[in-house]
């Protein structure tokens, strides 16, 4: 299944009614762009007073929760290989600096080029570069009469 994220959603912040805010939950960081472009994530999000003193005119969603990739691809030599990892955002204003709507998505294409890798080259974590992080990255095969679901494409499972 491939979904979003990690940026869930983007808002514009109108003045009124000052006391009507993005509500903040655990996975979940708020970003909020000023009328000058700045970025800031305060933790917690800004309270009504902090949103009419500073005005920001957009607020990001970034989910902050950590995904467990899998895929299994199948390399030049025909053999089928399974490679995992657990991406998670360590950078929230990275990711809206860098629009990273597909961040999630760009973690399972690394993960798939790591099955042409010897294994020398294939290590344990992956700083994608717009504040997404992969780490505990591994590989082994796939076990025989693994059959691939209705979700391949091109020799490549995508499971969440």
């Amino acid at each position: 299944m491939d979904t979003p994220g990690p940026l869930l959603f983007v808002e514009e912040v109108h003045r009124f009614p000052p006391w009507h805010r993005q509500q903040t939950r655990p996975g979940l960081a708020l970003v909020y762009e000023s009328a000058a472009g700045q970025l800031s994530a305060p933790v917690g999000g800004y309270t009504a007073g902090e949103l009419w003193w500073r005005h920001p005119r957009r607020v990001y969603g970034v989910d902050l929760t950590r995904q467990r990739l899998q895929v299994t691809a199948t390399r030049a030599d025909g053999e089928r290989i399974r490679v995992t990892g657990v991406a998670r955002v360590h950078d929230p204003v990275a990711v809206v600096a860098a629009r990273s709507v597909d961040g999630w998505r760009d973690c399972r294409k690394h993960l798939t080029s790591l099955a042409e890798r010897p294994p020398a080259q294939r290590r344990a974590t992956w700083d994608a570069g717009d504040g997404i992080l992969l780490t505990d990255i591994e590989t082994g095969p796939v076990p025989a009469g693994h059959a691939p679901d209705a979700g391949t494409e091109a020799g490549v499972e995508v499971e969440r």
